[in-house]
């Protein structure tokens, strides 16, 4: 018996559709899962895809979805859709809401704590994670901080790092993260440390480390990083 063959690209766009319309938005989402996949980027479609995304990522939002919104937003943004930006950005703004809640991640006297978010899409075919860190990483916290990040850089090429509550990182600690960016860089992402302190930020680019841990202001440049890498 011949199976049935995989919708085309097209065809999965107008399931796409479909499904947002009728409300069943997860099966829009897989939908669109398989459009990504299978589209080419310089075709024809790839607008129609940006423009549903954007549509189901707004109707994401409109059902508290949060991250699963972000992802579709990110995605029809970097597929050109420049109506979602406005979309991003307003999540973007509401990120104290959503901001990963930190916890004990066993480092040396509960000296650093640590919360990460689920997956989303950082960019038309790459996921990624938010990373929140509080207090600091001394050296002998150096261990618990690598884990904790290549925890978060599982199965995903994006790791956002949320450095507004971090008081103190020593250069072991910057050697760590240079080294996950290094490898994530090299699977189409990267790593971008995001609200680190003026001091911090001074010493990040001093190292010649900027290039690598990419800093910038706020949660929103280091996804408009991610949706501009190609």
């Amino acid at each position: 018996m011949v199976g049935k063959a995989a919708p085309s690209a097209e065809e999965a766009v107008e399931a796409a559709r479909v499904a947002r319309e009728a409300g069943r938005l997860r099966v829009a989402q897989r939908a669109l899962d398989h459009a990504h996949q299978s589209v080419d980027p310089r075709g024809a479609l790839t607008a129609r895809l940006a423009e549903e995304g954007d549509l189901l990522g707004r109707a994401l939002f409109a059902q508290g979805a949060t991250l699963a919104a972000l992802g579709e937003l990110q995605r029809a943004h970097a597929l050109g859709r420049e109506q979602a930006r406005p979309g991003v950005a307003r999540l973007a703004a509401d990120y104290p809401r959503w901001r990963p809640k930190a916890g004990p991640i066993g480092a040396p006297r509960d000296s650093l704590v640590a919360g990460a978010s689920g997956v989303f899409w950082a960019g038309a075919r790459a996921r990624g994670r938010v990373l929140a860190i509080e207090g600091g990483i001394t050296g002998e916290g150096t261990e618990a901080f690598g884990r904790i990040l290549e925890l978060c850089a599982r199965d995903v090429q994006w790791v956002f790092v949320d450095m507004e509550k971090l008081t103190y990182v020593g250069s072991a600690g910057l050697a760590v993260a240079v080294k996950l960016a290094e490898r994530l860089r090299g699977q189409g992402g990267g790593l971008s440390m995001f609200a680190m302190s003026s001091n911090l930020k001074l010493l990040v680019e001093t190292l010649g480390l900027a290039h690598f841990l990419n800093p910038t202001a706020t949660v929103l440049d280091a996804l408009d990083l991610a949706c501009q890498a190609r």
